[in-house]
């Protein structure tokens, strides 16, 4: 068999029907194994978004997404979309199609001997679970095996697979190919006893919440779990979209938290965090004063999270989907925990929502914004300003989620996330950016156009950079510097743009305007959102 068939099967056999990439003669081979297969490609115009599209289907999908380019530049305009999945944990397989092996410049010490030649590998190591070039036909089987095993398992992250032209088109015996196993799990059954005994000490337990809760869609085990229990729950930035209008639900922790929330970890005397890495934003820098009166119970499937300790804490090793049936299993006999412990977390949820204060126009427009976002909508978001109001105004209703780049916090991500939501959803997709972020992968508003996605482009155009802005208003004075206007900025003109890509366009100028819009039109729409740039 064809070793660039057997590729397209693989995926086949996965359930990946939807890929994302570039054509390139690197990756001829496996494109022409396509054509005829169940797999569709997605052709997007840039190599990132074909990154950060597979990323995005990934974590919506809840499993590995795929992107694939040719070599040289297509390799290393992945990285970028390499990068945010290994920062937020999201599994993805990158397929680079390299150059015959017999072309490569192997252990001469020369930069470069076949054309658009890059040691792809090496320069995605650092930011890769597994980085790994195919030397052989009969080691393509083992390869694809283990590279989806990382990607999905323990910590989720990228895999890169670096596959020569000559080894795609090459012929192998499938049947007769050796394959990846997979390492025995853990035993966990003492961590258990201790995780029981700390749960019939406690008096005022809570649960946090992670992305890895997320990844693995537990977020519903989760809640039953809590909800059998009595205790109250929190999560973190990533997971502000889960339980919705839940009584339980005090909402997300961090410097930029609800109060509430941030309350509750200061007076709980048990936390147990659930796939949570506890990042600066999320404990601050004083790590040790994290819930100063609790015992802290972390369950990561990442080593080296748990020996980056806030401080004394009990730190358990395990898969998420493994730990929390047991769990569940193992704490079924106790009784819930007494009401005013909860009731007091509700009572301090009053008067700290955060829709409680605007401080700015573009609060307003979010607030207003979220109100109009009907149920079950998917929303990207990309870093700017218009972030930071999102977090601080919308209220996320019912099957509502977002998709953010929230460690490597990217700009330029939303747009062809929504694409990778989309495939992965098939529904409607909503897409917030702002003018700066918009224009980092603005030609994938010809794929949107091209496939007449229902995906609604939200553009919030203050015309300068606006948290950069900030930052030189704040430390430097006001002495703006290619931020602004006057500083050497500019901002497109989004409705010749929308012109130009066959999309409707809508400029809404206040507040009372948003009720206008509407969301979800069944075609591509681009609606200019015009915010005062003080904002």
């Amino acid at each position: 068999m064809k070793v660039s068939d057997y590729m397209v099967s693989f995926l086949e056999d996965k359930g990946i029907r939807d890929v994302f990439g570039i054509p390139g003669v690197g990756c001829g081979h496996f494109m022409n194994s396509m054509i005829d297969s169940e797999v569709n490609s997605h052709l997007v115009y840039h190599e990132q978004a074909a990154a950060f599209a597979a990323g995005a289907y990934a974590q919506a999908a809840h499993k590995a997404g795929f992107a694939y380019t040719t070599a040289g530049p297509g390799g290393t305009n992945l990285i970028t979309g390499i990068a945010n999945a290994y920062c937020d944990s999201v599994p993805v397989v990158f397929m680079v199609g390299e150059k015959d092996l017999r072309s490569l410049k192997g252990n001469y010490h020369i930069r470069q001997k076949a054309s658009q030649e890059v040691d792809i590998v090496s320069v995605a190591a650092p930011i890769t679970k597994w980085s790994y070039q195919v030397r052989t036909p009969e080691e393509i089987k083992y390869a694809l095996e283990k590279a989806f095993y990382l990607a999905e398992n323990g910590r989720p992250g990228p895999v890169l697979l670096d596959v020569p032209s000559d080894i795609a088109r090459a012929d192998a015996d499938i049947d007769t190919l050796p394959c990846f196993e997979a390492p025995k799990s853990a035993d966990i059954q003492d961590v258990l006893v201790q995780i029981k005994r700390e749960f019939q000490k406690a008096k005022r337990p809570i649960i946090l919440i992670g992305n890895g809760v997320k990844q693995a869609a537990l977020e519903t085990d989760i809640l039953e779990f809590a909800r059998s229990l009595n205790i109250p729950v929190v999560t973190t930035l990533l997971c502000m979209d889960l339980y919705c209008g839940d009584p339980l639900c005090l909402g997300y922790i961090g410097v930029d938290g609800d109060p509430s929330a941030n309350r509750a970890v200061k007076e709980c005397d048990l936390i147990i965090t659930l796939g949570a890495r506890l990042n600066f934003k999320q404990v601050t820098e004083n790590r040790a004063g994290f819930a100063p009166q609790a015992v802290i119970i972390r369950v990561d499937c990442d080593r080296g999270e748990l020996d980056y300790k806030v401080r004394d804490e009990i730190g358990v090793c395990a898969d998420l989907k493994t730990i929390i049936p047991e769990l569940k299993q193992s704490l079924k006999d106790l009784p819930p925990f007494e009401c005013s412990w909860l009731e007091k977390c509700q009572t301090q949820i009053e008067g700290s929502k955060r829709k409680g204060s605007l401080n700015s126009t573009g609060d307003e427009f979010m607030r207003e914004i979220s109100d109009v976002m009907p149920e079950h909508i998917q929303i990207t978001v990309d870093t700017g300003s218009h972030r930071r109001w999102l977090m601080s105004q919308f209220q996320f209703k019912e099957g509502q989620r977002l998709y953010q780049s929230a460690g490597l916090a990217s700009m330029g991500y939303a747009l062809p996330a929504a694409v990778g939501v989309y495939y992965a959803e098939k529904k409607p997709v909503v897409c917030m950016s702002g003018d700066g972020g918009i224009m980092m992968n603005l030609q994938e508003l010809q794929l949107i156009s091209r496939e007449q996605l229902p995906i609604t482009v939200i553009v919030f155009n203050n015309r300068c950079l606006g948290d950069i802005m900030e930052f030189q208003k704040r430390i430097f004075k006001g002495r703006y510097f290619t931020t602004t206007e006057d500083s050497g900025y500019q901002a497109a003109d989004f409705r010749r743009l929308a012109a130009a890509f066959h999309m409707d366009y809508q400029l809404v100028s206040s507040p009372d305007a948003v009720k206008t819009i509407k969301p979800v039109t069944g075609q591509p729409q681009l609606i200019e959102v015009a915010v005062p740039s003080n904002s």
